[in-house]
């Protein structure tokens, strides 16, 4: 009945649209660097001090849910995610944009995204207490190890050599370990700069690795080729779109990546950009020929976005039930429930059910709304892709300026993007991949912080990882993942020397007699 009831205040004309308002802003804050879902729902928080809990919580709902979508919006266009959780979608989005298919790999992105948000909201809605109770059982030990796990899926997400994308890994660590220690506290490569004592902030990271590197490549291109057009798409008139039978045709890995980022996000700290990686490296080792992930294809957009969104309502199972954020924009949600009077517990589903189940309402039908929302605002979108380069460089240095500062309000964060920025463009110029970058700098306190935790839990004792139920499935995971990771290698060689002598046959054919 209280599910009932729920949807039925959705049908209000102010609840609906607060929610559709929170999913347009969303959208907006994840399609500009340095905003995102935390910053975006925290701005709308002090317009929602004199609303009622159920014109208020739809809002933020949709908040959450746009903004992981508007992320992928210039990851695919300009090859720069919008948020840490769309730096998978990189990989397969912005060879689309690149092939003139812009509008289908937008359409493809917001199309995963709403069904992998729609199906966390589901487990959400009828299984949240029962989940909250797996949450609980990750101590320090699997923190290490899913940590660990989700480093072994560099080998998936390093479109080159193997080694480059692990000495960028490698790279992301080092920098993961700036900041102060997770466990005595003191100060560790801070160079004496009190703006790092919490570590590298994460928004100018994220701009140094992708945003700036791409504004040097096409400041580089105007100087050395004087183009007039960014050159992501090679048909001006993008009729690409997508159709029934190709999202029919995903089914698999719309599936298999929805229940992947449920199944993060309920674990707290572990977040959309593990679940994106995780889910990317998943649909490379279940794809039939693995050399075309990388390239352009739907698979590799549908898999890093169907379980970016998916973490939305799964990170909300340990908060709504046991008063756990299970990321950062949780943590705000968590604050605004508080604002509002509710204190996550039974009380949530009893005494202010009526507004927790239209919170709970709201996180499906939310999806909704931006599936339309993407779906006809991909017409519009895909016109970036035609914007003159001699206006798109500086537009992207504003942004990139203007987010990195607007974080912290620090000078300090602009000289950090530049130098990272700078780095890795010279990085990416011989091949090492940014996002493996990304994910050790994600997954190297979590990693370091665990493995601490529980040697001092343990006395110093190493076989207490082996002594513990979900740890050895985890372990267990880890070792099938590097086994997976070898054999997509040989897989990928031996899609390619058959490519090549296919191409020497062609060639053979083709020599006058």
């Amino acid at each position: 009945m209280e599910i009932l009831n729920g949807i039925m205040n959705l049908a209000s004309p102010a609840v609906f649209l607060s929610m559709s308002a929170g999913v347009a802003w969303g959208i907006i804050c994840g399609a500009l660097p340095g905003l995102g879902a935390t910053i975006g729902i925290a701005l709308l928080i002090p317009f929602t001090f004199t609303m009622s809990p159920v014109v208020a919580l739809p809002m933020l709902a949709g908040v959450y849910a746009g903004a992981i979508y508007g992320g992928g919006i210039t990851a695919i266009l300009l090859g720069v995610p919008g948020t840490s959780a769309d730096a998978a979608t990189v990989f397969d989005g912005h060879p689309m944009a690149k092939k003139g298919q812009a509008r289908k790999a937008l359409r493809t992105s917001v199309t995963s995204s709403a069904i992998g948000g729609m199906f966390a909201a589901i487990v959400l809605l009828l299984l949240a207490p029962p989940l909250a109770k797996l949450s609980l059982a990750f101590g320090p030990h699997e923190y290490f190890l899913i940590a660990i796990f989700g480093l072994t899926v560099i080998a998936a997400v390093s479109p080159g050599s193997i080694l480059k994308g692990l000495i960028a890994g490698a790279l992301g660590l080092m920098l993961g370990t700036v900041g102060l220690d997770p466990i005595v506290g003191e100060m560790r490569f801070g160079f004496g700069y009190v703006e790092l004592f919490d570590g590298l902030p994460l928004i100018p990271l994220l701009l140094g690795l992708f945003a700036f590197p791409q504004c040097l490549k096409f400041t580089e291109d105007l100087v050395t080729k004087g183009l007039s057009q960014i050159n992501i798409s090679s048909d001006k008139s993008d009729t690409s779109t997508l159709t029934l039978s190709e999202i029919w045709g995903m089914k698999r890995t719309l599936s298999r990546s929805a229940i992947l980022g449920t199944i993060i996000g309920i674990i707290p700290g572990a977040g959309a950009a593990i679940a994106g990686f995780v889910s990317y490296a998943a649909e490379k080792r279940a794809a039939k020929d693995p050399t075309k992930l990388g390239t352009g294809v739907i698979e590799g957009v549908a898999a890093s976005e169907a379980a970016n969104n998916g973490v939305c309502s799964g990170s909300l199972v340990p908060l709504l039930t046991l008063s756990i954020p299970g990321s950062p924009t949780a943590a705000v949600i968590l604050g605004a429930l508080l604002i509002h009077g509710m204190v996550p517990g039974p009380e949530l589903f009893t005494k202010y059910a009526e507004a927790t189940y239209t919170f709970l309402a709201a996180g499906f039908f939310c999806n909704i709304v931006m599936l339309l929302m993407g779906w006809y605002g991909s017409n519009i979108f895909g016109k970036i892709a035609n914007i003159p380069t001699v206006i798109m460089a500086p537009s992207m240095l504003v942004i990139c300026f203007t987010g990195a500062y607007a974080v912290r309000q620090q000078f300090f964060d602009l000289g950090l993007m530049i130098l990272i920025g700078v780095v890795a463009w010279f990085l990416t110029r011989y091949g090492y991949p940014m996002a493996s970058v990304l994910l050790g700098v994600i997954l190297g306190p979590i990693s370091e912080s665990g493995f601490r935790r529980a040697m001092l839990i343990s006395d110093g004792d190493y076989t207490s990882f082996f002594t513990r139920p979900l740890s050895l499935v985890l372990i267990v995971l880890t070792f099938f993942s590097l086994y997976a990771g070898w054999k997509l290698n040989q897989r990928m060689e031996a899609f390619a020397a058959e490519s090549i002598d296919k191409a020497d046959e062609l060639m053979e054919k083709s020599k006058p007699a």
